[in-house]
């Protein structure tokens, strides 16, 4: 038997003895051993597990259920495994022994020299283990290692051979098995009851077991074995799953499982095991297999899952997986190993931070490449586990850290792994003694930075993150504390909640301190308080709402301390210790003030405002720090001491209603002087006073709601003032709004009464502060104030009570009402004679309405908007018929005479907008069914519109003609295909079908004067010459004459064009967009002419391109398709036209061809009225050019 670690490698007996049958079945391979008694209890699903196996079992930790396919490469092929060997088991006298019944002598540690440290490591760096390790690095980490020591090339190179002279280590492998997962079932009843043997593949003979588990398809082992490696480059380790089969059960045992029996393939097993059991021949079942090369492990080792495979099965069938970890090691002693790692660490850490210079609290850990490769081989070949290297780094870095700080970031994850190892026994009794003797140390730098964390993180908040990683640190160590405390004192390191709690109160303390200091206290009272209300406001806001609740989290989830309650406890004593002196004897000299119109600025009346304004402040500033405290106190049933700071301001709370009412007619008169007298918008009818009153009603409220007094009886004295300050504040506002008004109306009275809009808004604004009262005593709190009155004395009191506040309240509004009234009475004694007056000269002032304010559109829209909201319905409706049959009658004369004199459309819109205030005025939004004002607001609307609006209002008026036309006309028709693509337009003009040519009696006749003609119409045709000078007169003469020339000629032509065609006619296709301003560029394109016929056939194909694809899909865009009869003299005689909306074109892809799109046949009309409004609005626009040209191109169709 020989002991390698913890575990027992049981070697196969060759000579004779009592184990010489076994040989001989071994070597045949025919059976298997009898297993002795003892071999039940060996494995069993406890195992044999001792103290430091247990302790490493607790010390796994989960890497995954990982099956990474991409490394199978690891394993031996199926193929190249070769088939299991039966294992041999050992006899009764060989039995495991615990690690705790063994008698080991430990030697006392060694004391090496830096010499013998550095020949070790290079003897490392020149034997390193693992397939990832690449033979040139060594060159490197050697050269680096030399950098680190300070050693000479001298020196190095004698050291370098000694370390060369050593013989190489001998390598070990460390395997854990921990667990295996979705086994074949091999019993009777499904499950299986699996153990592993592992052996490297030439040492078949130097077998170890695992313990079985019983009854399991998931057992889980946690056992270790450490096995000899020969040669790494040939050397595999194999690994069998079993299962076990006992070898004293009987055949009346294996009857007893008869009812484990489900299916044929069962039965066939009790069969065989029941024969094997008569027989004595014991077979342990195959469950699968693993087999993988040391050659391929890398120097971090192996953990992961294999699957588990038969070598002599041709079957892929699932056989299960194992979880192992593997890692290759030497055999150096590991205590003196890991004192080599300490001192390597060291000099190591040292020159990295000799290299890099960080700066205090600055260095997170990293090391650079070489350091990281040399200190990794050195604990992988030393077998050190996590904990050991984590003591390493702890002992270090906690020593460098007293001298240089180093981020207590690095020291988190140090001492997570410290903490499990002391709590699972992981360490050496002196060990733990030197751990917790740096921690000692480090408790109380830890310490000593949070007594001064405050100013840190207020010089630089990246030492926020410090602040957090050394309370994690500290919460770590804590909860070693109660444990150290009761196994041994010599290691307690204090109560660190305690400590923690006395630092950060330190802390802040000096924090408040140093804030102090900064705001020094002045002389000056008023400055003192003001200095007390930012020093409060810091505290609350800055403090304790920001930097003291980003800190509370942290030092309450760790360490279970109340960050924010600790800042406030200082706070709260430190503010009153300052303020309640102050307040007192500021409160007792504050004076009564009162408000008068002849009172000018002076000091005292300064000194008051300012004072008294300053200790409002500090008061609502001390409340919000209560406020703040009762929100960290919901939970507790605490009273504040500084809930009952407001009676130190009990003597100023009637001096701040004095200077509350003060400062409200203060903003009154500067209001209603800065007030525009202009509406604030157009939805309202009220100027910006009326909104500043309301809002000065309002900060009265706030103050009201701010102050928040307790004492109910003060607080119903405090309410009946304010509500006597509020109805002195509105009428106060009434007079001097009246007095502000009056002023106005007299410095623009011309002899006759006006109601101004300055008198108008006056009255708005009283009325608008006259409906806040109602709801503003609601808002102040009346009836809470009485509740609460009657809980405290009483319901007759209560009763009184709110009779006398309802009192104070009917009186205000009485109050404000009878100013209204007041005003309205004047208002309608001066307008009765001014009414009557204007009409009967209303006419006269219509005619110059939009160019002149005194006119009755503007004395009415000034004077009686106002009055339709506050005169009763049935006398405003009689004065109101009169007045709008007047003002219309004259309003209509002025826009026909307007028409005559051709003015432009802007006075056309000014005449429409007085037209839409007079209808609102007398109808509001139920206008009736007056064909007069109908008539009116059609003409001003067509008047007032753009040259371009009237064009496409007349073609959309055109193409409504055209669709109520039947699809055969008189005129004909056209047929024709419109496809329409991106930026594109193409049309194929077809034929046109019973065309009608022109006829040039009926075309002329209209010439005749035969039509009658309205002679408003006549009027409008007319143009004097009056006006003209004589050349301009001259000029017109001449234009006249050659325009009847041009219209005979054109005339003479028609007829012979007609005599000579026999009732035929030459027709061609005019194409063009419209209207043009809209498609600039795009040209007029025709068709051929088809000569005597009314039946052409064209069969053209035009196209356009648009130049913007959103302008031709407007509804007032058109394809105007004409035909016309080519004329012997002039330009063609027009016969037809046709509209398509270009909206109404469907939008298709460039594949779509032309020829397979829908025909169209589109009936051809012609202008019925050349005496529409449009087009009598067009023609008086003789500064258009765009109106004219059109009336041009129409004309023409009349024979014009």
């Amino acid at each position: 038997m020989k002991r390698v670690g913890l575990k027992t490698v049981f070697r196969t007996d060759l000579g004779g003895g009592e184990n010489e049958d076994n040989k001989s079945n071994i070597l045949s391979g025919s059976a298997a051993p009898l297993l002795p008694k003892s071999f039940t209890s060996f494995f069993s699903q406890r195992g044999a597990k001792g103290l430091i196996q247990k302790r490493k079992e607790m010390m796994k930790t989960a890497n995954g259920d990982i099956m990474d396919e991409k490394n199978d490469d690891i394993c031996v092929k199926k193929s190249q495994m070769n088939s299991a060997v039966q294992p041999v088991i050992p006899t009764p006298r060989l039995r495991r022994v615990n690690s705790s019944s063994l008698s080991i002598h430990k030697p006392r540690k060694k004391i090496i020299t830096l010499d013998e440290l550095y020949i070790e490591i290079l003897y490392t760096i020149q034997n390193m283990v693992g397939c990832d390790t690449d033979p040139k690095d060594e060159i490197k980490l050697i050269k680096y290692l030399q950098e680190a020591f300070h050693y000479d090339t001298q020196t190095h190179e004698h050291l370098k051979q000694q370390a060369i002279m050593r013989e190489e280590p001998v390598l070990k492998a460390n395997l854990d098995i921990k667990e295996a997962k979705s086994l074949l079932g091999k019993d009777l009843s499904g499950t299986s009851d699996p153990f592993c043997s592992v052996f490297i593949s030439n040492k078949a003979e130097e077998k170890q077991y695992t313990s079985y588990k019983a009854k399991t398809l998931d057992p889980k082992w946690e056992e270790e074995f450490n096995l000899d490696i020969e040669n790494i480059d040939i050397d595999t380790i194999r690994i069998d799953v079993w299962n076990f089969k006992d070898p004293y059960e009987n055949v009346s045992d294996k009857f007893r499982k008869i009812h484990e029996v489900k299916d044929s393939r069962s039965f066939k097993k009790f069969i065989k095991d029941t024969y094997n059991a008569s027989t004595g021949h014991i077979i342990h079942e195959l469950i699968g297999s693993v087999e993988f090369p040391i050659r391929n492990v890398p120097s971090s080792g192996i953990h992961r899952w294999f699957k588990l495979e038969k070598p002599d099965a041709k079957s892929k069938k699932f056989r299960g997986q194992i979880h192992v970890s593997l890692t290759i090691s030497t055999n150096k002693a590991t205590d003196q190993t890991a004192q080599e790692h300490r001192h390597l660490l060291k000099i190591l850490f040292a020159h990295e931070l000799k290299t890099n210079l960080p700066e205090p609290f600055t260095w997170n850990g990293s090391f650079s490449e070489e350091s990281v490769k040399i200190l990794a081989q050195h604990a992988v070949q030393g077998r050190l586990t996590g904990a050991e290297t984590a003591l390493a780094r702890w002992l270090v870095y906690a020593h460098t850290h007293c001298d240089l700080p180093l981020s207590y970031a690095i020291f988190v994850p140090i001492l997570e792994k410290l903490n499990y190892a002391l709590k699972n026994d992981l360490l050496e009794p002196e060990e733990e003694s030197r751990f917790y003797e740096v921690a000692s140390v480090f408790v109380c730098h830890g310490l000593e930075f949070i007594k001064k964390h405050r100013r840190y993180i207020a010089n630089d908040a990246k030492y926020v993150i410090q602040v957090e990683h050394i309370v994690k640190c500290l919460s770590l160590l804590y909860a070693e504390a109660s444990k150290a405390e009761s196994e041994d004192n010599t290691r307690y390191i204090g109560d660190i909640p305690q400590l923690v709690y006395v630092a950060v109160e330190e802390s802040i303390q000096d924090w408040y301190a140093f804030i102090q200091k900064e705001m020094p206290m002045d002389n000056n009272r008023a400055l003192k308080i003001k200095t007390l209300i930012s020093l409060v406001h810091i505290l609350t806001t800055s403090d304790l709402k920001e930097s003291c609740m980003q800190l509370h989290s942290l030092f309450k989830d760790t360490l279970e301390i109340d960050y924010i309650k600790i800042a406030y406890k200082v706070y709260e004593e430190k503010i009153i210790k300052l303020c309640s002196p102050l307040v007192e004897e500021t409160c007792g000299q504050l004076k009564p003030l009162i408000f008068s119109e002849d009172d000018g600025e002076s000091e005292y009346i300064n000194d008051t405002l300012n004072l008294g304004t300053n200790l409002f402040e500090l008061y609502l500033a001390l409340q919000r720090f209560v406020t703040f405290g009762d929100e960290i106190y919901t939970k507790e049933k605490r009273l504040s001491p500084l809930r009952n700071s407001h009676i130190w301001f009990h003597k100023g709370v009637a001096r701040w209603l004095d200077i509350a009412l003060y400062k409200a007619m203060q903003r009154i008169i500067k209001a209603v002087e800065l007030d525009s007298l202009e509406p604030v918008d157009d939805l309202v009818k009220h100027s910006s006073s009326a909104v500043d009153i309301r809002t000065v009603l309002t900060q009265i409220k706030t103050f009201w709601k701010q102050l928040n007094w307790p004492d109910v009886e003060a607080s119903y004295t405090y309410i009946s003032k304010i509500l006597d300050d509020v109805c002195r504040t509105t009428i106060f506002y009434a007079d001097q709004m009246c007095k502000r008004v009056e002023t106005v109306s007299k410095a623009c009275d011309k002899g006759e009464f006006i109601v101004t809009p300055e008198l108008c808004l006056s009255i708005n604004n009283i009325d608008y502060v006259l409906q806040y009262i109602q709801p503003y005593v609601s808002e102040l709190g009346m009836e809470e104030t009485i509740d609460k009155l009657h809980v405290l004395d009483g319901e007759e009191v209560a009763n009184s009570c709110r009779r006398t506040l309802k009192t104070l309240v009917q009186n205000a509004t009485e109050n404000v009402e009878n100013k209204i009234l007041q005003v309205l009475d004047n208002v309608g004694e001066k307008m009765a004679p001014v009414i009557q007056r204007f009409l009967v000269d209303g006419c006269t002032l219509v005619a110059y309405a939009g160019t002149n304010k005194d006119t009755l559109i503007s004395y009415l829209d000034a004077n009686l908007i106002l009055l339709k909201d506050k005169l009763t319905v049935a006398n405003f409706e009689r004065v109101l018929s009169v007045i709008w049959e007047s003002s219309a009658h004259s309003l209509n004369d002025t826009i026909q005479l307007s028409i005559e004199r051709k003015k432009p459309p802007q006075y056309f819109q000014l005449l429409l907008d007085t037209l839409k205030v007079l209808s609102n005025f007398f109808y509001g939004d139920k206008l009736p069914h007056d064909e007069t004002l109908l008539k009116m607001k059609n003409i001003l609307q067509l008047y007032a519109s753009d040259s371009s609006d009237l064009i496409a209002c007349y073609m959309n008026e055109r193409y409504k003609e055209q669709n109520r036309t039947k699809e055969f006309s008189a005129l004909g028709s056209i047929t024709v295909r419109l496809q329409m693509l991106p930026e594109h337009l193409r049309v194929e003009i077809l034929n046109a079908r019973h065309l009608k040519p022109p006829n040039p009696v009926g075309r002329f006749q209209h010439s005749s004067g035969s039509k009658y003609i309205p002679p408003t119409i006549r009027r409008r045709r007319m143009k004097s010459l009056a006006h003209l000078s004589r050349s301009q007169r001259n000029l017109h003469w001449v234009k006249s004459k050659f325009k009847s020339l041009k219209d005979n000629i054109h005339e003479k032509g028609v007829q012979m064009h007609s005599s000579h065609n026999d009732g035929l006619c030459d027709p061609y296709v005019c194409i063009r967009l419209i209207p043009g301003n809209k498609f600039v560029g795009c040209p007029k394109l025709k068709t051929k002419v088809q000569r005597q016929t009314l039946f052409p056939l064209f069969d053209e194909t035009f196209d356009f391109v648009l130049p913007n694809s959103s302008t031709y899909r407007m509804n007032e865009a058109y394809l105007l398709l004409t035909i016309k009869d080519r004329a012997w003299i002039g330009h063609g005689i027009f016969v037809g036209e046709a509209l398509v909306p270009l909206s109404d074109i469907e939008m298709t892809s460039v594949d779509t061809k032309l020829s397979d799109l829908e025909q169209k046949q589109l009936p051809l009309t012609r202008p019925q009225d050349q005496d529409s409004d449009i087009i009598l609005a067009l023609d008086s626009r003789t500064f258009d050019r765009l109106a004219k040209d059109f009336l041009v191109r129409e004309r023409r169709k009349y024979g014009i």
